[in-house]
């Protein structure tokens, strides 16, 4: 008489606990790529919105324009704010006098800007610390004011700096003005000797 052979308790047994170690070592790996992968899509997160900051403040200075005082209003450069007449606004279109300012948080500062259309938005919530705005002025040496007087005919830096430390590294945007710094002949007032056109 034959008999069939199948398994016996104790196969059963081990085969039982070596698959139990095999789902729970694939569950710790299935873990572990879940978490990598909302650190990565944080992460780009992150970085898309710090794009996004530095590509607004690229623009709209970098379209900053010369000004007579009494039309949009020369440049105002100081630490801690910049007030210019841009072809590149945020909000809305066309020439617009803007304002990008730092204003104190808890732990630093928050960087803010404003136009005709948005009154005020947070850019960077901070905290932002040592944030402060830097002029290169026409001699070539860096200043944390430009503030051009009723006379002088050069009315914007060279290019425009914000420096900042945040939590998780540095901010060092610097943009090149790319108008003349010069205020245009036919923007220039008439001198009171001169006869006008």
């Amino acid at each position: 008489m034959s008999r069939s052979r199948g398994f016996t308790l104790l196969e059963a047994l081990v085969t039982l606990v070596i698959v139990a170690l095999i789902v729970t070592l694939l569950m710790q790996a299935l873990h572990q790529s879940l978490d990598l992968r909302v650190r990565l899509l944080r992460h780009q997160s992150e970085a898309r919105v710090s794009s996004l900051q530095e590509h607004w403040f690229r623009e709209s200075v970098a379209g900053a324009m010369a000004d007579l005082p009494d039309a949009f209003g020369r440049m105002e450069g100081r630490a801690d704010s910049l007030v210019l007449v841009t072809l590149q606004p945020v909000g809305t279109r066309g020439v617009a006098r803007v304002r990008w300012w730092l204003e104190p948080v808890d732990g630093g500062h928050a960087l803010h800007y404003a136009d005709p259309e948005w009154e005020d938005i947070t850019v960077m919530p901070g905290p932002l610390d040592e944030a402060r705005f830097e002029y290169l002025a026409p001699g070539g040496e860096w200043t944390d004011r430009f503030i051009p007087e009723a006379n002088d005919s050069i009315v914007l830096p060279r290019m425009v700096r914000l420096r900042a430390l945040t939590a998780d590294g540095s901010v060092d945007w610097m943009v090149p003005l790319l108008a003349d710094p010069r205020l245009p002949i036919l923007l220039r007032p008439l001198d009171p000797g001169t006869v006008g056109l």
